[in-house]
């Protein structure tokens, strides 16, 4: 379940969306790594999963690091700060793919285990550094409109039905606040589309 004070850690309302994402990743992870269902459901969970950590990543690197990156224009530790979150992404990209194979191939439980929990460690630790060290440097050094901007790309750019998707599986267990918070931040027919799909993330 997601974390009651997902907004108060940061500190401002901009990172809703994305710590309710981040949070969202690590119930995935927890619930992979110890459901009991059938082989098929936990593939189908998987498969949500994998979907919505490629598209996070994707979105971080096409519209977050660029834009940080010539803010931080003369600052050494802010450089290699990004460097760091890029390095991590790097990482975790391999993980996903033999994971995804191991789910596809249907590897045995013990074998999926262990590769659900290498990757849980790289994700959550990317999480992590990338909330306590990240989010407040950037923070600092752009603009209310230009976290805006952030927070559209990652919940899908001008793509209503990516928005669909993202949010309401973002939000699935997250707190009343959060919900409100994230929902507050989105256009009207993207939040019109958002409660539609809601019934499909049961909390």
């Amino acid at each position: 379940m997601a974390s009651p004070h997902t907004i108060e850690r940061h500190g401002r309302p901009d990172w809703a969306l994305m710590t309710a994402i981040h949070d969202a990743l690590r119930r995935d992870l927890d619930e992979l790594l110890h459901t009991t269902a059938s082989r098929t459901a936990a593939r189908a969970r998987w498969i949500v999963f994998r979907d919505q950590l490629r598209r996070h990543l994707a979105a971080e690197s096409a519209a977050m690091w660029p834009q940080a990156r010539a803010k931080l224009a003369g600052d050494a530790h802010g450089q290699a700060l990004l460097d760091a979150m890029e390095d991590e992404h790097q990482l975790i990209g391999p993980l996903q793919a033999v994971t995804d194979d191991a789910f596809s191939m249907h590897a045995d439980p013990q074998r999926l285990r262990h590769l659900l929990t290498r990757l849980q460690t790289k994700v959550i630790s990317h999480l992590a550094h990338e909330e306590a060290v990240a989010f407040q440097l950037i923070g600092q050094v752009m603009s209310g409109r230009e976290l805006g901007e952030i927070a559209k790309a990652i919940r899908g750019g001008n793509h209503v039905g990516r928005a669909a998707h993202a949010v309401p599986w973002a939000l699935a267990h997250a707190s009343p606040t959060v919900s409100d918070q994230v929902l507050s931040q989105l256009p009207l027919p993207a939040r019109l589309r958002v409660y539609h799909r809601g019934a499909a993330y049961p909390r």
